[in-house]
This record gives structure tokens, sequence and C-alpha cells, in this order.
């Protein structure tokens, strides 16, 4: 993909995403610049399988509360500041507005319940990132370097 190519799946993905979060019924005190940020990082600008076949966009496991279907994927972790790659059974969605209500549904609950009130995407992303979201060690980073690779804060209004 040259780069041009690259940016028009970006803008792709980007109208994507904010078609789905108007969706939303109660999108609370969630940043768009966050969200969006986080699923083009989470599923690869949705091109991963686990997005563009599940409507996975968020990389979200399915732990044994969850009821709905599964599939069983690959995925990289860091453990003890260690890159592994592991297997473990992901949500499966019927659609991304679908996985969009889940991710917000997940981010209310008391894990992570230092979210929703940050104020920033800075400081929301911190949040998701010390409540334990991934393991990614640059996964502030590489949150704010999409979000202002993209212009993504002009959605936050």
């Amino acid at each position: 993909m040259n780069a041009t190519q690259v940016k028009a799946m970006k803008k792709a993905f980007i109208a994507r995403m904010l078609f789905a979060i108007a969706e939303i019924e109660d999108m609370g005190g969630f940043l768009p610049s966050v969200l969006i940020a986080q699923a083009a990082i989470e599923s690869n600008w949705g091109r991963s399988t686990l997005s563009a076949k599940y409507n996975n966009f968020f990389g979200i496991k399915a732990g044994k509360s969850w009821k709905g279907r599964t599939v069983n994927m690959k995925t990289g972790e860091v453990f003890n500041g260690k890159n592994v790659t592991i297997s473990s059974n992901f949500r499966v969605y019927d659609s991304l507005t679908d996985s969009i209500r889940d991710r917000n549904r997940l981010l209310r609950t008391a894990r992570y319940k230092t979210v929703e009130p940050a104020a920033t995407p800075r400081a929301q992303a911190q949040a998701i990132k010390d409540s334990g979201y991934c393991t990614a060690t640059n996964y502030v980073e590489s949150i704010m370097a999409t979000i202002g690779a993209n212009n993504l804060t002009q959605y936050d209004h």
C-alpha cells in the first residue's frame, strides 16, 4: 500500500468509526479520539482478522463472565518485559457498534472506574493502561501518537 492508499484507508476507518459512534446511545465521558485511536491500534485499522471477521475492534478477551460467542486466536502480550505470543479466547460481536458498546460497558466496570471521568485524551489513555487493559508498555504513547497523527481530537466535542 502506498502513502495515498494508507491515508485513504485510515480516513475510511475513521469515518466508519464516527458513523458507529453516532449510533451509540450513551458515550458518556468517553472521548471519541481515544476510542478511535484504541480501535486503530487494536485492530490494525480494521485489518486484523479479529476485527474484520469477528467485529472485535478492541481486542477484548472473553473472560469467565462472558456469555457470548468466542474465537480462540494468537495474540502478542508483554510479560515481565518480554514479548510473548499466547492463545486467548476473544469476544465475537455482530457489528462494530456492538463492539463499541461492549468496550464502553467494560470501561464502566469497577476495574476501569477512573477512565470515563478522565478529562483529557492522555488521562483517559493512561487510566486505560493503569487499569490493566493491555500489557504493551508503550500503549499510552501509541494512542497519543495515533490521535495526533490523525487529528482525532477534533471529534471530542
